[in-house]
């Protein structure tokens, strides 16, 4: 991604605050200003225009992180800013971190301290496409469930409006060595979400009341989610996604809602 793919959100604002100057400042001070920059290299004007969306970025991710630390407090979770490896291993268990998480690459993780498997682990993933200034950056916020039983492996994953159009392209980043399940007695909604798994009895595992909750949120037009069972726990993710603190409250709630009604 060039430099304005990575920064259009900040250029938009920069615009924005461009034009409202221009319109109702007095003209004696535009006149001023614009004698000001006439007079500066083009290369200093360019600078301090990085400097200052670098700044604004670095500010963001600070001001998350003072955010997602007054959360922790008031959830009863510890937060780890930067999460050593072991603190992180539950998550690179599963086969669809590779996808969330290209580069190895954890932060903002939460661990709820009263440990009733009840809440969720919560961490943000990187992935990094491409090189240099085409280079794609991409947040995913992963919930983990502990679930303390033996569960059928499988991974849901959302589809995109081409899928159904074209099928599934991106096989070598996903859960390869899975196969594709069709439902056969009950009613899947496969023309939004691919299912797979290998497990024999995967529709009797899989709860009519689960695949009601992915229909509901269909319906309601909410955001498509992944969910993958490692046989022992599950994760819950909105691909290329991390959420507000609010919004975090609602993803824990839906989460833990599909969690409970997988077995009936």
């Amino acid at each position: 991604m060039n430099f304005y793919e990575r920064n259009k959100v900040k250029l938009f604002f920069l615009f924005v605050i461009f034009i409202i100057l221009t319109v109702f400042l007095p003209q004696t001070i535009k006149d001023n200003t614009s004698d000001f920059f006439s007079g500066l290299p083009t290369n200093l004007i360019v600078f301090i225009i990085v400097i200052c969306f670098l700044s604004f970025g670095k500010y963001r991710e600070y001001k998350r992180s003072i955010d997602l630390g007054e959360y922790a407090e008031k959830h009863n979770y510890d937060f780890y800013q930067k999460p050593d490896e072991a603190q992180i291993s539950l998550f690179k268990e599963f086969k669809s971190i590779k996808t969330i998480s290209n580069r190895d690459k954890f932060f903002n993780l939460l661990i709820p301290k009263d440990d009733d498997h009840t809440k969720p682990l919560i961490v943000t993933g990187k992935s990094i496409f491409g090189g240099g200034q085409h280079t794609w950056t991409y947040n995913t916020q992963i919930f983990l469930y502990r679930y303390n039983a033996e569960l059928p492996k499988f991974y849901v994953q959302r589809k995109v409006w081409f899928n159904n159009i074209i099928g599934r392209r991106y096989k070598k980043f996903q859960v390869n060595d899975i196969e594709q399940y069709k439902f056969k007695k009950k009613d899947f909604p496969h023309d939004k979400y691919f299912f797979f798994s290998e497990h024999p009895k995967i529709e009797d595992f899989i709860a009519n009341d689960f695949i009601e909750l992915l229909k509901t949120g269909i319906n309601k037009k909410k955001a498509l989610i992944n969910i993958e069972s490692n046989g022992k726990n599950l994760i819950f993710y909105k691909q290329w996604s991390r959420h507000s603190t609010e919004s975090i409250d609602y993803y824990s709630n839906l989460f833990k809602a599909l969690k409970r009604s997988l077995i009936k």
